[in-house]
């Protein structure tokens, strides 16, 4: 193992963790660098790529949890949604101290500061909180054929309209995290 790559590694996590979470956002990390802020899918698109560049192997991991989160599921503007699962995208990341570890960077710091699962000062040695909670099944997934593969897995788990109600869902949890980064 290389010196410092732990240490490279703890930094990279905390780099893009930093990044806002938005939605919608593309999700590639293309995206996510060109925006500087990202949603899941682009967050840990761009974690990996990262990564990957300084010699540490990931593999995307799909989890089913709450769409809204605990804090916020008797909002009367979330709560029509609030009984929906996600399809939550985080990573694997093969670390060769520890071995594999579940590591989410969706939610940025000001996020977990209001309450939303999170692991904040990570120190590579375990499993981060899910931005989901704790999660119900889970899938790993290759890279090549990604998006296919969490659109099959949504089509699966939502029933008519359910799709759209998590979208607009999506939009309103996007606009409360704004206005908590911006105090109002």
């Amino acid at each position: 193992m290389q010196p410092n790559l732990k240490a490279r590694n703890i930094a990279l996590v905390r780099e893009v963790q930093a990044l806002p979470y938005v939605w919608p956002a593309p999700p590639d990390a293309d995206a996510a660098r060109r925006l500087r802020a990202g949603s899941c899918a682009s967050k840990h698109a761009l974690l990996a790529e990262e990564l990957a560049a300084i010699g540490i192997a990931s593999a995307p991991l799909f989890v089913a949890g709450r769409l809204v989160p605990h804090i916020l599921a008797d909002d009367p503007e979330l709560a029509p949604g609030a009984h929906l699962p996600e399809v939550h995208e985080c990573l694997t990341v093969i670390t060769p101290w520890a071995g594999p570890l579940r590591v989410d960077v969706t939610w940025d710091p000001p996020l977990i500061g209001h309450g939303l699962p999170g692991t904040l000062d990570w120190n590579a040695e375990s499993d981060m909180l899910l931005a989901i909670g704790e999660a119900g099944a889970g899938w790993s997934v290759p890279r090549n054929g990604l998006r296919e593969a969490k659109e099959a897995l949504r089509r699966r788990l939502y029933g008519p309209g359910e799709r759209e109600l998590r979208d607009r869902t999506l939009a309103a949890l996007a606009k409360r995290f704004e206005e908590w980064r911006s105090g109002s």
